[in-house]
């Protein structure tokens, strides 16, 4: 397999790409300091009704902190081509706080109240797995092309846990709905709308390029 590391001379390169990263690392710093501070000071009060369940929030919580994080440097190397050095490192790490994040998730998504809200959750555990799983057995196939994809629609569900927080407060501002309507409604629409958006742009782009991502 042919790897290419463009180095210090491809760093301007990708000035819309950096963008785009640079405000998905703000949204995760932003749910880390909103949420996951919150939570890591271990307080009863912080927890309310998921203090009995707080084991598999900090599981989810932590899996999907470190998920996030890693997969901001692991999509600019990746999609940049600069997939010697902390890539393949940084994608052991990624993979294994997937698996701890997505036990978390199923855990709690048992132990919640709420068929609509449970079901969403599930569902994110699960695409969370398959996607991971896929852009793994894609690369031990040496499908660099499949890899990438999957590895974008695995970070999607991955951002996951932004994209809830920033419309819960969203659309709680607006009043749309009670606050357990929009949970509900957010357990789904957090990671299915963004990989039902991203679809047809990964797809377009193949078909631009001639079947290559």
């Amino acid at each position: 397999m042919t790897v290419r590391d463009h180095g210090a001379g491809g760093r301007h390169r990708h000035p819309g790409l950096a963008l785009l990263l640079a405000v998905t690392a703000a949204a995760a710093l932003w749910f880390v300091v909103q949420k996951v501070l919150l939570y890591g000071s271990f307080d009863p009060g912080a927890y309310d009704s998921l203090w009995p369940r707080r084991f598999g929030l900090l599981a989810h919580l932590a899996g999907g902190t470190v998920a996030i994080l890693t997969g901001v440097g692991q999509l600019w190397l990746g999609l940049t081509d600069r997939t010697a050095g902390l890539h393949r490192p940084l994608g052991r790490i990624y993979v294994i706080a997937v698996a701890v994040g997505a036990v978390g998730g199923l855990y709690l998504a048992l132990t919640t109240g709420g068929f609509a809200y449970s079901a969403g959750l599930s569902g994110l555990a699960i695409a969370w797995v398959v996607t991971t799983g896929m852009a793994v057995l894609a690369i031990h196939h040496r499908a660099l092309h499949q890899h990438r994809e999957w590895m974008i629609r695995s970070y999607i569900v991955t951002f996951a846990f932004v994209t809830f927080r920033i419309f819960e407060h969203i659309l709680g501002s607006l009043n749309v709905a009670p606050p357990d309507q929009i949970a509900s409604f957010l357990a789904f629409a957090c990671w299915a709308v963004p990989l039902l958006l991203a679809e047809p742009l990964i797809q377009l782009r193949k078909i631009r390029h001639g079947g290559a991502f």
